[in-house]
């Protein structure tokens, strides 16, 4: 079973469901939080919980210029979503003419195909051209269309010094500013990159340390550094990874690439797809005075990527498929 529905496609049963809208870009702890709600209304009503994600997110349509780069695709979404406990996931396209729809007509939109008996939103809520729909907008039609709304309060990681409100956006930021660990406690999970392996420069093979070099990434990359990783293939095997985000400064790189040693692994990876979960940031790009000096730390980065592996066991059973 596909984990995803077209919007025009699902059909909601008679007796309806229980809804939440929103991009639920990185399907982070405050998502969960929506989710969970969700399904205590759902079975409330013994209708399903059906979670509608927008794609890609309104502004690359809108304003792509202001379009915040991806923490997860639509495919990933809808498996972490029903992961949460959603019973459905309903892909909504966002396309110019639905964006342009008022906030009524897009809620007479979304009432006559979901037959919603209740809404279940986050207090900032917002729907329709302009994003001029609010969870007063959705109260004030409750009556009418005879549909609930209940709102989720925002979730905080309480465990982080400042508490943060954990969002889409924070954890943007957090990857942005190298603090890994934060972003990962917000997203309860760690963060990853899925790509295709490309032919590289085999640099790395001849300072025995063979690099599987991304490319066709369409998430957001984190600062650059080097990291201890998890390097998920295909067949679901997980292996141990150093992984340099960025150029090759001692080699005067100038393109910033994503490039993975894995550990105790051998063959040949082009052409096909790998995920990186990013486990730790060990240290920030350097350059090296020569290349004796760079092998002698990855040698450091590889040692402490396994133990950050090893460490994480609980952690890695845990992990979406590929």
């Amino acid at each position: 079973m596909s984990d995803c529905t077209a919007f025009d496609v699902y059909q909601s049963p008679p007796g309806g469901a229980v809804v939440s809208i929103g991009n639920f870009d990185g399907v982070h702890r405050g998502h969960a939080a929506i989710i969970a709600a969700l399904r205590e209304h759902a079975g409330r009503h013994a209708v399903p919980a059906v979670a509608v994600t927008l794609d890609p997110h309104p502004l690359a349509v809108l304003a792509p210029e202001r379009a915040p780069p991806t923490l997860t695709t639509a495919a990933e979404r809808a498996t972490l979503l029903r992961r949460a406990g959603a019973d459905a996931v309903v892909v909504l396209r966002s396309e110019p003419a639905l964006l342009a729809m008022p906030a009524e007509d897009f809620l007479a939109h979304f009432v006559q195909r979901l037959r919603p008996r209740a809404f279940v939103e986050g207090a900032d809520f917002n729907f329709g051209k302009a994003r001029g729909g609010s969870i007063e907008t959705l109260r004030q039609h409750a009556a009418r269309y005879g549909y609930e709304v209940h709102t989720v309060d925002t979730f905080r990681a309480a465990e982080l010094a400042s508490a943060p409100r954990v969002s889409s956006s924070s954890i943007r930021q957090a990857l942005v500013d190298g603090r890994l660990d934060d972003a990962n406690a917000m997203l309860g999970r760690p963060y990853r990159i899925v790509g295709r392996v490309a032919p590289g420069d085999a640099r790395g093979r001849t300072i025995g340390f063979p690099t599987a070099n991304l490319a066709e990434v369409p998430h957001m990359l984190p600062q650059e550094a080097v990291y201890a990783g998890a390097a998920q293939l295909e067949s679901g095997a997980l292996h141990a990874a150093a992984v340099n985000v960025g150029s090759q400064p001692t080699f005067g790189g100038q393109q910033s690439r994503v490039e993975a040693h894995l550990l105790d692994y051998s063959g040949d990876l082009v052409g096909r797809r790998v995920g990186i979960h990013f486990l730790a940031r060990l240290r920030p790009q350097q350059r090296f005075a020569n290349v004796a000096a760079l092998v002698e730390q990855i040698r450091r980065d590889v040692a402490q990527a396994r133990e950050r592996f090893a460490a994480a066991g609980e952690v890695l059973a845990r992990l979406p498929a590929l």
